[in-house]
């Protein structure tokens, strides 16, 4: 008989691993918008990476494009062209620790950018770069943020709101000061949303506009007032014409959350972050490619990545392969920029490189990216399953290498696993050919695959092509 289970799916690792262990790395779900697919959802892998320029920094935790000029930012601010040549701007004195961002924001005239509590501004006319005056505030800077011509300044364990004058990020009026009365505690988190800017503190959240007139310019938008919190300043990101942050409220829950929607996270990922020591540090950053729009969480303290596909409402999980010691940690992005009519080009959080990012590269620059998926539970009233043999319907014959090539002794592969204890103990592992250059009709098939009452899957991949999913076909009896 065929087992139907949903090979093709998100990272869902529940607190007892026997009621379900799924995971998928460095692969993500597509769902089909046609009703004559072969396949209601899909499995992709994520995208690699091509090394673009290398800044003599050891992090890149800002990046930021304007009117066809792109910057990156660590203990300098850099402009990069699209031949990846590379110009100092300035200095914004030390280099932020690990998993610290640098925040980047732009008016017409003026880029404005945060490091370490202070302002710098650089003059897109004429490239003059300029230390702003910290005197102006009533302590070190926590974040920025533009609209309606003002730049917009939180103070760092404060309640406190600062604007600057109307398209000036060098002058910041004593005028310009306002503190949130809505909610006591310090503001965690801020962001602009179409013409509102969202203050949270660990508890609550309330939007500001521009009134038009008076000092200082924003007040509190009646009615818009959230009984939710941020649990990390820098995972507060806008994305699908809205927000999306992690969240904290008076319980002391951590979810994460779309305006107007609730909650989009599930059980199994909140499980997860609530084993990690520190989840204050995340940084959120995101991208469109194909059609996804992905929000991706960077957990700083535990290395690890989680990204959210707006498209599908799934999660999935990012890493970088360690190949010295075949550990992973987290995928080495923090910041993103779109530049130079499309391009994607990300920070790395461990090294002073500048990658271009897409699904047309198939490695890390240069290093192996490696991906699986763990399957759904398969069982039947707990009794015994005898598994004759497993067919995965995917693409073969792509991307790969000829027969005749020299350089390979053997066809690009996948290799497959089981567990029959929730993931305790593993089979050997099993490798099954995707096929020569040019050899479509290959079937990536295992037989004689044993019994069991509790079965899970995974299936792996490191070589340099494309890897796409379209089902599992499971024929097995049940005794």
């Amino acid at each position: 008989m065929g087992f139907p289970f949903n090979f093709c799916g998100p990272s869902y690792t529940a607190s007892s691993p026997i009621v379900d262990d799924e995971k998928a790395m460095n692969c993500y779900c597509e769902d089909s918008q046609s009703e004559g697919a072969a396949t209601k959802r899909a499995l992709l892998r994520t995208p690699g990476r091509k090394q673009f320029c290398i800044l003599p920094e050891s992090s890149v935790p800002g990046g930021f494009s304007v009117n066809g000029r792109t910057f990156f930012a660590a203990s300098n601010l850099y402009e990069v062209d699209a031949s990846g040549a590379i110009t100092n701007r300035g200095s914004l004195g030390a280099a932020p620790g690990l998993g610290i961002p640098t925040q980047i924001f732009a008016n017409e005239t003026q880029i404005l950018i945060l490091n370490l509590g202070n302002l710098y501004v650089l003059t897109l006319a004429t490239n003059v770069f300029t230390v702003v005056n910290m005197a102006q505030f009533n302590g070190p800077v926590a974040q920025i943020e533009f609209l309606d011509g003002f730049f917009i300044a939180t103070l760092q364990d404060s309640h406190t709101i600062q604007f600057s004058n109307l398209e000036d990020g060098i002058t910041w009026s004593g005028l310009n000061i306002t503190t949130i009365s809505l909610f006591p505690d310090n503001v965690v988190s801020m962001k602009v949303e179409h013409r509102y800017v969202w203050f949270f503190s660990a508890k609550k959240a309330v939007a500001y506009y521009n009134a038009g007139a008076g000092f200082p310019p924003f007040i509190p938008v009646q009615g818009e007032f959230l009984e939710t919190g941020s649990g990390a300043m820098s995972a507060t990101v806008q994305l699908d014409n809205t927000l999306f942050w992690l969240t904290r409220d008076e319980r002391g829950k951590m979810e994460a959350h779309r305006l107007g929607q609730g909650r989009v996270s599930t059980h199994a990922t909140e499980f997860a972050w609530q084993q990690y020591t520190k989840t204050s540090d995340a940084v959120g950053w995101t991208y469109q490619e194909n059609g996804h729009s992905f929000w991706v969480l960077y957990f700083p303290t535990p290395s690890e990545t989680w990204a959210y596909d707006v498209s599908t409402g799934l999660w999935h999980e990012r890493s970088f392969f360690v190949t010295a010691n075949g550990s992973t940690i987290a995928d080495r992005a923090m910041c993103h920029t779109e530049a130079f009519a499309g391009v994607h080009l990300v920070g790395d959080w461990a090294s002073g490189n500048v990658y271009l990012l897409s699904s047309s590269y198939y490695d890390d620059a240069g290093a192996t990216i490696r991906g699986f998926r763990r399957s759904p539970t398969v069982s039947k009233d707990n009794r015994w399953i005898y598994f004759q043999q497993i067919e995965f319907i995917m693409q073969t014959g792509v991307g790969g290498w000829a027969a005749d090539d020299p350089t390979h002794t053997a066809p690009p592969q996948i290799m497959l696993r089981w567990s029959n204890d929730g993931g305790k103990t593993w089979s050997n592992t099993y490798y099954l050919s995707l096929g020569y250059l040019g050899e479509y009709e290959k079937r990536v098939i295992k037989r004689m695959l044993g019994r069991g009452r509790k079965r899970i899957f995974e299936v792996s991949w490191t070589d340099p092509v494309p890897i796409q999913f379209n089902d599992a076909i499971l024929e097995a009896k049940v005794a």
